[in-house]
Formats: C-alpha cells, structure tokens, sequence
C-alpha cells in the first residue's frame, strides 16, 4: 500500500493533514513567548507549510498532558546539547562524554537510499568514483552544512549541528534485507580490522588522549561495531526514510526512465522485503553536466519533471571530466565516516600502494562540484527528509499510539492477550494455539508485516529517535515491550529494551536524582536484551552493541550508574564477545568507570581508584601483547596516578607479588621503547620513553649506577647486555615473570574484597 504521494508519480506531494484545533497553554518560560510567526520564520523553507504552533492539534493529544518536551526546554539553558551547565542532571560530563554521545546519536540517523540510472553511475565514475553516484554523494551526508530544525511531537523546534543521514545503494540495501546472514562475521571483521590499525609500527601517539578521554581506537571500534548495513525485522533505523531517484541531462526518454525507476522502488527489482514499510518519499533528481549538455535545455526538462513529480524535486549541476591535485579550484573528496568493516578493510587494501607513497587515497573533485553536493543534500534534509518523518510521526501518533495509550487501547491489549479479540489475524492465532499473542507476529519468518500496529509503532519510536525526540520515543519503546513480550518475539523485544534505556539515557533531562531513575530498571532491561540478542537469537554483534550502548551512556551517570556500567563492561569480557584488540580496549572502559565512580562525602567513601587502577595495569599487559609499548606506558602511568590518589598510596608495596610484577612490566616496556628508539621509530615514542623514565636514558656515570635499584641497573645502557646468554640468543624479559595478577600461581591479594582501602 502506498501513500497517495508515492502511489501515482504524476501527483504533486500530499498535503499536510488538517487536524482539529486544540487550545492549548503556553508552556514555554518568559523569554521565550514569541508568537507563533515569529516562531516559524527562522525555519527553512519546505515544500508545503505545516500546520502553524498556535492551532495545537489532536494529533499531538497523547502528549499534551505531559511537561513541555525536552529539547523544547533545553533550548533555555543548555547553549549545547549534553554541555555541563548549572543543575545540568548529568552533573560535569567531560568533553569525551560530548564527543561520545553525539557519535552514538549520529549512528542512528535516517537512512537514504539512492536509485541511479546508469548514466548517473558513468558520470561519478568518470570523476573517479568507482562506487557511482552513491559513493560521490554519501561522505556528504554525514554531517550536514548548518543547523537543521526539527520540530518534535508537541511543536517545539531545536536546532541541531551534528544533523546527517545515511546514503546507501537501494539495490545493496535490498539485497542484504533479503539475506538473513548478511551481518554474520561482523565482529571477525571489526576485529580483523583494529589489528590494522593497532598493529607494531602504527604510530598514533602524536595526540594521544589525556587521562578520562576516549582513545582514538576505541572510538573507531565503537564506531565500526554500530555500522550494521543491512535491514533487520526487528528495528527500521535502516530501512529508508526517502529514495533519491536520479537521471541525467544526457538520458532519453527522462520522464519515462523517472517513472520505470519509480516502479522499481515500488513492485520492481527494488521493492523492500515485507516487512519493510514502502511508504517512503522518493525525491527526483536532474544531474545536468557541466562539461557536455545545455543548461537551457536541462533547466526546460526540470521544469517539466516539477510539473509532473511535485516539488520533491532537485537539478544537481556537476562536472564529468576528471581533476586531480595540480589543478585548480579542486578538493579532495571527504572520506565517508560511516563505513562498514568490509568496505574499510577493502579501501586500506585497494589503497595501500598510495598510503606507501603518501599519496593521497581519495579522488579529487572540483570545488563547484562541492559546493553544488552540499547544496543539494541541505536542501534534501531540511525541507524534504525531515518534514516527511514529522508528517509521519504525527500520522501514527495519533492514528496508533494514542489509542495504545487510552483506556480502550489497554482494554483492547488486554483482550487480544488473553482472548485474541481485536486481532488482524486472530484466526491464525487459534488455529496454533499461541495463546496470549497478537497473532501479528509470524514466527516462522520472525517478522510483522509493516502495516502491523507493532510496526507501525516501531517505526514511529525510531523516527522520534532519529528525529532526537526521546521522550516520545522512549514512551513508545515501553509500549512495545510488553506486546513483544507476549509474541514472544524475542528479537523485536531485545530490540525494544535497548533502545528504551539507551533514549532514556539520551533524555538530559531524565536526572539520575530524580524518582523515575531506577538503576535497577535499567540493569533489567540490559540484561534482557543482552540475554534474547545472545541466547535466544544468536546474534553476538547486536549484544555488543545494546551492552556498550548502556555501558557508554550510564557510566557519566553518578555512583551506582557507573557501577553498573563497570559491570557490564566486564561481563562482556566474560561473555566472550571481543577478540584481542576488543578485550584491551574493554579493559581501559572498565578503568575508566571505576575512575569516575564518585566518593560519598568529603572523606570520598566509595571511589574505586585502586580497582581502576589495577584495570590500567592489566590493559597496558595487553597493550605489550600486541607490541604497543608506548600504550602501555600510558596505562601505567595513569595506574600510577590512580593509586597516588588513594587514601593509602603506599598499600601497594605490601603487595610484593603486585609490586614486583609492575616493575617488571616497567622494565619490558622500557626495553621494548629503547629497541624501538634504536630502530629508528618516530620521535613521539623518544618522548614517551623521556616521560616514563623521567629523565634521558644516555651513558650514565658509574657513581650513578651504583645508586639505582637492581631493575633500573639491568634497564640502563651498559647493563642491557647482560640480558643476552653467551650464546647470542637474546632473553624475552616478558617471560621472566607472570605478566597478569590473574596469572599468577597464588591469589592475588590485591584482589581481596575484605581489603579497601579506599
């Protein structure tokens, strides 16, 4: 079934639904009454002109009784979004924290795929551009130019920088919707993919992180680990908002080859799987070529696709020859930040060549055509993308989600629960005796056809997600846990339960003082998604992800947040979820939320250095596994800096296992730093080496060896001879001592639990 937009291409876009008027107060603090013209002027231009904020409709009824939506208010006092303000509910999150959200935000935008004739796809690949029209305009989706204005279920507008979308290839992205297993080895790849960048020799230390900050490679791995490609039943966030359908000046029979596209999005070759909604917009696009058509003549021909298409449409002006870097006026093209593991692992390959010679390893385009790409993605976001998904969140708000929420809307889940009344396919539901299910769900194929009333709200909390409305979506996704639930549609649930924490979460102002915040609902709804994602449905990647998600989002959340966030991130490891390069840098987020737990008091009762401080010497163990010694002196250093801030400094030295074996694990990373400086490795790592020891390691003097303790005798220039048999063959250092507490042959008494000394 599709819309009456999208049902005939030769309709002009739907108009905005009419809706009753609904009276309702003003909400809004005093220096921000403004009428509501004044309001809407300072939002960009649409299609057509939505319904204005002062004819408040029942569209919005369902949430009119609630306080004025979160964005709505923080425009008052956040100058940004998450930033550390006065009775900010999230207390004094880092910059880190900033960076860390917004990368989880931006994981979850709209998707847009791109259905391109081959004219199009011959054009970009003329410039260069192997992967078409899609590779050309994807890196400039990621981050649109500007502010964009959303405007969230009550009719508050916010502003948003960090605002962008997901290009992809519609004929890709149907394939692998088809393809139950298309995800299967994502986690091989994401790990297979670290050992690229983390790999002896990879000199990333010229910014390294301060203490408390997100390290580059985790954030990469975060990033990787949320880059899921292919549509799933169970969540929308990557079936398409909207289809970019594009031609070129030099197609004949243009409107005849929009309409042929048009149908293939529809019922052709293109058509989404059953249970993906197909009442998404499709948006028109004329690429007219600089180099070898007439401007007239394709100015004429997108004349005639607006009186035919509606105003969803866009005459893209590019260049076709090919630039490079000597030209003038030309730009390299930006790398897209949402790449999957596969398609990263295969531009380091098809690029390694050029990384040898420190070429550059993106084509170059020309700065008009820049210009003319991010001219065109604004203009299809802010007026077109985004004014769809609020029609559409309006539509199903109150045609589906204010009936859920009623009192009949109860009743009603109450009957099809224990009697199937009220259900489309009740009969069904009978005949196999699922009592208690909706007998929506088809539990052969595990999915809900997308006009299900389950669909219809899971599109609806995802849109508000997207749309960064969390309080609707988060009311949404409590809705849906209980009808999946009742399915026992365990994926559809695993699903609902993460992203209702993580909105929750994403809520600023869902303060963790505040009597709704419950730690223990949380650990809930982790451990059952956790459990469905791994146990009843076999998919370790998704269970990363809906377990970092939480850990990431309740770690800046005070005392028992971060705690739980610790444990979770520890119950990965035990789980088994990550490889080696996973492992470690799970290890340094564990350090890291037992280093942000706060004291009780003024005496700090209840911190957790000394347990983040061992979690720092346990990583830098593993950062010297994997040869990256100037890593582990900083995980050391921090460990060293963690165990001065406790109350009892000194504790560790009565610990003579612990003791000795941090020496020994200074002594191999200082080894480690001097075979890297005599091998000619960058000057960073001479500096990390400066740091560690405190002073230049040159030819010292006999009178000072004679002070130094045996270690730092065996670490010094003349001595490191003496590491080496008669035989020639050198001695590994890492082998003379256990190189983990755990590892060690008796109990480590740092381990203790009756012992704190904090």
């Amino acid at each position: 079934m599709n819309s009456p937009s999208d049902g005939d291409p030769l309709q002009s876009p739907e108009p905005p639904p009419s809706f009753p008027i609904l009276g309702v107060q003003k909400t809004r603090a005093a220096p921000r009454e403004e009428s509501p013209t004044a309001s809407t002027t300072s939002l960009p231009l649409r299609a057509s002109s939505p319904t204005p904020l002062g004819s408040r409709n029942s569209t919005f009824s369902s949430v009119l009784s609630r306080s004025s939506s979160p964005n709505g208010r923080l425009s008052l006092s956040f100058a940004k979004f998450g930033r550390s303000q006065v009775n900010s509910p999230l207390g004094n999150p880092s910059e880190s924290y900033n960076d860390t959200r917004s990368l989880i935000v931006r994981a979850f935008s709209p998707t847009v795929a791109v259905c391109a004739a081959p004219e199009v796809d011959e054009l970009a690949v003329r410039k260069g551009i192997k992967d078409g029209f899609t590779g050309l305009v994807r890196p400039f989706g990621d981050k649109i130019n500007g502010k964009v204005v959303v405007r969230d279920s009550t009719g508050a507008s916010r502003a948003w920088e960090d605002f962008g979308v997901h290009f992809t290839n519609l004929s890709q992205l149907v394939q692998n919707g088809m393809n139950p297993s298309a995800e299967a080895g994502h986690l091989e790849k994401v790990e297979e993919l670290m050992e690229q960048f983390t790999g002896e020799g990879f000199d990333d230390t010229a910014d390294v992180p301060a203490r408390g900050e997100v390290s580059h490679f985790y954030k990469l791995f975060l990033a990787r680990l949320l880059c899921l490609q292919s549509m799933s039943p169970h969540e929308s966030f990557r079936h398409p908002v909207g289809a970019v359908i594009a031609i070129s000046s030099s197609t004949n029979q243009p409107i005849e080859t929009l309409r042929n596209l048009y149908q293939q999005t529809a019922q052709g070759s293109n058509a989404l799987p059953a249970y993906a909604n197909p009442e998404y917009l499709r948006y028109y696009v004329l690429v007219h070529d600089e180099d070898r058509d007439d401007f007239s003549k394709s100015s004429a021909l997108f004349d005639q696709m607006k009186r035919h298409f509606g105003l969803h449409c866009h005459l893209l002006r590019l260049r076709s020859v090919p630039c490079t870097e000597s030209d003038d006026d030309t730009e390299e093209l930006p790398v897209c930040e949402w790449l999957s593991p596969s398609e990263q692992l295969s531009l380091l390959q098809d690029t390694a060549h050029l990384i040898d010679l420190n070429a550059s390893t993106s084509p170059y385009i020309f700065s008009s055509d820049v210009t003319s790409l991010r001219g065109f993605v604004r203009e299809l976001i802010a007026q077109s993308i985004v004014y769809h998904m609020e029609q559409r969140v309006a539509m199903w708000n109150e045609q589906v989600a204010s009936r859920r929420r009623g009192i009949s809307g109860r009743f009603m889940s109450l009957s099809k629960r224990w009697t199937g009344i009220g259900s489309s396919r009740n009969s069904s539901a009978t005949s196999l005796g699922a009592s208690g299910a909706s007998g929506n769900y088809d539990s052969l194929q595990g999915t809900y056809r997308y006009d299900a009333p389950e669909s219809l709200l899971r599109k609806l909390a995802d849109y508000a997600f997207m749309l960064r409305d969390y309080k609707l979506a988060a009311s949404t996704y409590e809705l849906l846990r209980s009808d999946y639930s009742n399915d026992k549609a365990w994926k559809h649930l695993a699903g609902a339960n993460e992203m209702c924490y993580v909105a929750t979460l994403l809520n600023p102002l869902t303060s963790s003082g505040s009597s709704k915040f419950k730690i223990e609902n949380f650990d809930l709804m982790v451990e059952t998604a956790n459990y469905s994602y791994l146990t009843r449905c076999s998919d370790p990647a998704l269970a990363l992800r809906a377990t970092l998600l939480g850990v990431e989002l309740l770690k800046v959340r005070g005392r028992a947040a971060s705690e739980l966030a610790a444990k979770w991130a520890i119950r990965c490891l035990e789980l088994g979820l990550v490889g080696s390069i996973g492992h470690v840098l799970l290890s340094e987020r564990v350090a890291s939320c037992f280093a942000d737990r706060v004291g009780i008091g003024n005496t700090g009762w209840g911190m957790r250095k000394r347990k983040a401080a061992l979690w720092n010497v346990m990583a830098a163990d593993e950062w010297m596994k994997l040869g990256r010694a100037e890593v582990a002196a900083e995980k050391l250093d921090e460990a060293q800096e963690l165990y001065n801030e406790t109350k009892t400094s000194e504790s560790m030295k009565q610990f003579h296992e612990m003791a000795q074996y941090v020496e020994q694990l200074r002594l191999a990373v200082r080894i480690k730093l001097g075979e890297a400086r005599k091998r000619g490795f960058s000057g960073a790592t001479r500096q990390l080496e400066l740091d560690l020891d405190g002073q230049e390691q040159t030819e010292v003097e006999d009178e000072t060896l004679e002070e130094m303790n045996p270690l730092e005798k065996v670490d010094s220039p003349i001595n490191r001879r003496n590491l080496k048999p008669a035989g020639g063959a050198g001695v590994n250092p890492l082998e003379q001592a256990p190189l983990s507490p755990v590892r060690l042959n008796r109990p480590d008494p740092l381990l203790r639990e009756d012992d704190d000394f904090e």
